[in-house]
């Protein structure tokens, strides 16, 4: 090798590493601040077709959240908030390790009854849920396919649907929900 080689060598291998370390970045998604709006399918079935991963999970009291930096109209501030999702089974898609549901919510929370809460589900609480569930970002952070229409707490081994969901799971457990997804 020669001496010039010798001496430039290590600024290329630099340079080299340096190029592919920021395409590597750049392709990696990492604005966890995006406002997440609910949506809802029209169609039980249009969910379950487009949903990444569709899961039998617990959600528990810790929840990480933070300010997205914007506010709405009466000075209510958007926060996104993170949780761990503990899956007990997976009925659609691959699980990954340590999956993250992300959700936007309103701070201060508004009354029930306010429209917002259906855009803006903020986290769930504590709980057992069959989740409908889109990739967000990577293969670790998910969101809810749909708003509340994606939620469906699981109390005594039954699907309850609220005032959302799609009232055909209403009362499933979760093998009929298996065995449902299954034949379609």
């Amino acid at each position: 090798m020669s001496s010039v080689m010798r001496k430039y060598l290590p600024l290329l291998l630099i340079l080299i590493c340096l190029f592919f370390s920021i395409r590597i970045t750049s392709a990696q998604p990492s604005d966890l601040n995006q406002i997440i709006k609910s949506e809802p399918p029209a169609f039980s079935k249009q969910m379950i077709q487009i949903s990444d991963l569709i899961v039998y999970a617990h959600l528990d009291e810790h929840v990480t959240k933070w300010d997205t930096g914007r506010r709405l109209a009466s000075g209510a501030k958007l926060i996104n908030a993170a949780q761990h999702l503990h899956i007990r089974q997976t009925l659609k898609g691959r699980s990954p390790v340590n999956p993250l549901l992300v959700t936007t919510g309103v701070d201060p929370l508004p009354p029930p009854q306010d429209p917002l809460n259906n855009v803006y589900t903020g986290p769930l609480a504590d709980g057992d849920y069959i989740l409908f569930l889109k990739s967000f970002h990577d293969a670790q952070h998910f969101i809810l396919n749909g708003g509340f229409t994606a939620v469906y707490p699981v109390v005594s081994g039954k699907m309850i649907a609220l005032d959302q969901g799609f009232k055909e799971f209403e009362g499933l457990t979760v093998p009929d929900l298996s065995k449902r997804l299954h034949d379609q």
